[in-house]
């Protein structure tokens, strides 16, 4: 009777672990399914909703950003902020004082693609691989961020602008970032209004090494 108890129960722990297993299986594959389409619907955007991204909203994309590995736990980078286009407008303005071609873009708002929203990253000049942990804290902002449904386009350009003209040196201050950090790249944020195609990608870049 003992032994026959003792069977039944050994049956059902494994019929519960092997369910417990499964269920695992399919939470996992729903991850993989919907980062799979974050990643793959993701597109660099340039034209934007008249539409502001929330603060509580921003705040929760670049706790993601963050949460990025990075080298040695020291976070060799700095991040700030601008999401108002006003600020944005005036920055641009002083840029275009020492570079007037990039104001003659039809309907020209700002030199960051027009977006509402900017997020600048300074990278850690003491710290010899400060550009990697930038370029997988961004990585994380823009993905968060499109999973939110907000689109992004990171702007290499915009931040030379801004390291190269004298007129912009005040916003510079105003950014504020420590001593031995420099700005990197920006990432233009807002709710798109477009829906470009995919450019194709070379898979030929990726090998095996055997």
């Amino acid at each position: 009777m003992i032994k026959r108890l003792l069977l039944s129960v050994m049956a059902t722990l494994v019929v519960l672990s092997c369910a417990s297993q499964n269920n695992q299986t399919e939470n996992i594959g729903d991850k993989l399914s919907t980062m799979d389409e974050v990643i793959m619907s993701r597109r660099s955007i340039r034209k934007w909703q008249d539409k502001t991204i929330s603060r509580d909203t921003l705040d929760i994309i670049l706790k993601h950003g963050i949460n990025a590995p990075n080298g040695k736990g020291i976070q060799a980078y700095e991040v700030r902020v601008i999401d108002k286009p006003e600020l944005l407008k005036e920055l641009s303005a002083a840029v275009a004082k020492d570079k007037p071609e990039v104001a003659r873009r039809r309907g020209f708002k700002n030199i960051f693609v027009d977006a509402p929203c900017v997020v600048f990253i300074a990278a850690y000049d003491d710290y010899d691989l400060s550009q990697v942990d930038c370029g997988l804290l961004g990585e994380n902002i823009i993905l968060s961020a499109w999973s939110m449904g907000i689109a992004s386009c990171c702007l290499g350009s915009s931040a030379r602008m801004l390291n190269t003209s004298p007129s912009a040196a005040p916003y510079m201050q105003k950014l504020d970032f420590s001593e031995g950090y420099k700005l990197l790249y920006c990432i233009a944020l807002g709710y798109p209004d477009e829906e470009p195609e995919a450019k194709p990608r070379k898979e030929e870049k990726i090998r095996y090494v055997e």
